[in-house]
């Protein structure tokens, strides 16, 4: 079930960007089409200028959804971290055209239905934890995410250590009450330990988008031990199945109806290796 799904998927996808290449290279040759069906009376029917001008501003409009669509598809892995920065991007251009009142009306009716339909599927995006986790911890996106940590820092980040002094035994009257008290002193030194290093990275410049977020947070772990660990559970989360469908897509390359004897584990070593050394 899930290899015809993902195939479905990447079907899709490369469908939408064949529609919209085939929008943009008709817009590019309008002139060379008309003359030529003029030229030769062809029966066909041609396109009004009030048609051909609804090409071209919906072309406008599509073009950010074709971006988000080659900027998903096109790197190795997409973070969850970005998710956020895609969709705001998207929304806001979006707007631009819902309150453009010069547009066709078919144009504009096509710009809030995407609004719409955007509002309904990412209308709590930055309200999900681990979304907005994951680009809190990005040094590239950092400023787009609500701040969303656990609210129990003391129990997901790494406790503080404590000095180790030769202390004098304690009696069984006082031994429960020197528990507690290390126990708080513990609990309240490594919440704070989190909120200083939280503070300090907020502080820090954002990084360039193209640049590596897990070698920055490895170059700095010893800076932001707490924040580090945090960070490599939740930079790991991809946001599309793009590098699985690959991979499937790679399978179908490699175990052909000609290599149809390939056993698993020699399927497997070649798959490994094709996506690895590529």
């Amino acid at each position: 079930m899930g290899l015809p799904l993902l195939k479905l998927k990447q079907d899709c996808v490369t469908r939408w960007n064949s529609t919209f290449d085939m929008l943009k290279r008709i817009i590019c040759i309008k002139d060379a089409v008309i003359s030529t069906l003029a030229l030769l009376q062809s029966s066909i029917d041609t396109l009004t200028p009030e048609e051909w001008d609804i090409v071209d501003k919906a072309i406008l409009i599509l073009q950010i959804f074709n971006e988000v669509t080659i900027e998903v598809s096109s790197e190795k892995t997409v973070s969850l971290s970005k998710k956020i920065v895609l969709v705001s991007s998207m929304t806001a251009t979006v707007n631009t055209y819902v309150d453009d009142i010069s547009l066709p009306h078919a144009v504009h009716q096509m710009a809030v239905s995407l609004k719409n339909e955007l509002q309904k599927r990412f209308k709590d995006i930055e309200e999900t934890e681990i979304v907005a986790q994951a680009s809190i911890l990005d040094p590239r996106f950092k400023k787009y995410g609500n701040i969303r940590l656990p609210s129990t820092p003391s129990n997901n980040l790494e406790q503080a250590p404590t000095t180790s002094t030769s202390q004098p035994p304690v009696s069984l009257l006082w031994k429960i009450y020197e528990d507690k008290v290390e126990k708080f002193k513990s609990t309240v030194s490594s919440t704070a330990a989190g909120i200083i290093e939280l503070d300090k990275y907020l502080g820090e410049t954002l990084i360039d988008r193209k640049d590596d977020p897990l070698k920055w947070w490895y170059e700095r772990k010893h800076i932001y031990p707490h924040l580090y660990e945090f960070a490599m559970k939740r930079l790991c989360v991809t946001a599309t199945s793009v590098p699985c469908e690959r991979i499937f897509s790679e399978a179908g390359q490699i175990i052909t109806q000609k290599r149809n004897r390939l056993n698993t584990k020699k399927a497997s070593q070649l798959i490994f290796l094709h996506n690895n050394l590529s």
